[in-house]
């Protein structure tokens, strides 16, 4: 696929690397020929997020996958860099499929924990792991909590000013036609090494 670096594949499944900066839809309809619900794409990523994306090869994976999914027992972690100090911690809220955040009971729940790995006083480079898989749910949950993500879409910033400032790095699940837990991480950005190396490393 144009661009984008085969991490995985099998009889199953194929796991992409997806560039920051790539419209993941586009591309996979174009590549993809089957007759999978939603060409057998198993998770999103938005324009700026790099990093894993899964795609089912046939409808038993497929199925299977989304009852792992909605029973929460897929593992996602995240890196990302965002400003100001915090401690590490968790997020519980309700999100509307929509940009903004409404918390009510009959929305959808979702969870999401992170964790600081290196800081200083301006930046922070995170680990995220998130329980569930809302609609720019990191995004929504940190904005909420009032911890922004470096010069990221999500603050209406201008586009030449948007950075590499959030992976999707690794994912884990239980594999039953293998019978064990597959767990896969896929490589840090150009973009995200530079900017560790700007504010960290300097």
């Amino acid at each position: 696929m144009q661009n984008i670096k085969i991490l995985y594949y099998d009889k199953n499944i194929i796991i992409l690397n997806k560039p920051f900066g790539i419209e993941i839809n586009k591309i996979i309809k174009k590549k993809t020929n089957n007759n999978l619900p939603n060409n057998g794409l198993l998770n999103r990523l938005d324009k700026y997020t790099s990093g894993i994306i899964t795609i089912a090869r046939n409808n038993l994976f497929y199925f299977y996958y989304k009852k792992l999914l909605l029973s929460n027992y897929i593992k996602k972690k995240y890196i990302v860099f965002t400003e100001k100090k915090f401690f590490k911690g968790f997020i519980n809220l309700s999100i509307k499929k929509k940009k903004n955040i409404l918390i009510k009971k009959n929305y959808k729940k979702s969870l999401s924990f992170y964790k600081i790995i290196k800081k200083n006083n301006n930046n922070n480079f995170l680990y995220i792991y998130i329980k569930t898989g809302r609609t720019h749910q990191i995004r929504k949950h940190l904005y909420h909590s009032k911890i922004f993500i470096k010069n990221d879409f999500y603050l209406k910033k201008k586009k030449n000013t948007f950075l590499n400032n959030l992976h999707f790095k690794t994912i884990s699940f239980f594999y039953p036609f293998i019978m064990k837990n597959f767990s896969l991480s896929c490589n840090l950005t150009k973009e995200i090494k530079k900017n560790f190396l700007i504010n960290f490393l300097k």
